[in-house]
């Protein structure tokens, strides 16, 4: 397709090329077989591309907007405690966070013993109440040694 077809296509299918240009346009597919062929093909794709528009539809009824605006206004305003719906609702979620909290609680509780730390030993107490090295007062310390 030449330059001057693919430039003024779309305006020449729509119908809104101006009347200087659209004579151009019309002048040169009359000597221009594959240009003329070309534009009458897109013709027909355009036209059953427009047939598969959708149907307009129909203003609605009258008084149908003020009855949606109407039934709108009425509704409380959404707040957060309308996310759990009713009473009864929101008392078995905040049961089972109770109940959850408690869970892991005990389980807690009953790992702490685990991290005790362990009573010190015998060497771990001569090394800090500073006794010296000489084997008789280690050995009175050992034995005077109660965990």
């Amino acid at each position: 397709m030449h330059a001057v077809i693919i430039d003024d296509l779309e305006e020449y299918l729509s119908g809104s090329l101006p009347l200087a240009s659209r004579d151009r346009f019309e002048a040169h597919l009359s000597t221009c077989g594959a240009c003329r062929g070309e534009v009458h093909e897109i013709g027909e794709v355009a036209g059953l591309l427009a047939s598969l528009k959708p149907v307009e539809t129909a203003d609605p009824p009258p008084g149908f907007v003020a009855r949606i605006m109407l039934s709108v206004a009425e509704r409380p305003a959404p707040s957060f405690w309308t996310l759990f719906g009713d009473f009864a609702f929101g008392r078995r979620v905040v049961f089972a966070s109770l109940l959850t909290m408690a869970a892991l609680g005990t389980f807690l509780v009953s790992r702490e013993t685990a991290y005790a730390p362990a009573p010190p030993t015998p060497e771990a107490v001569m090394a800090d109440s500073g006794v010296s090295a000489n084997a008789d007062q280690m050995l009175v310390t050992l034995a005077n040694y109660e965990p």
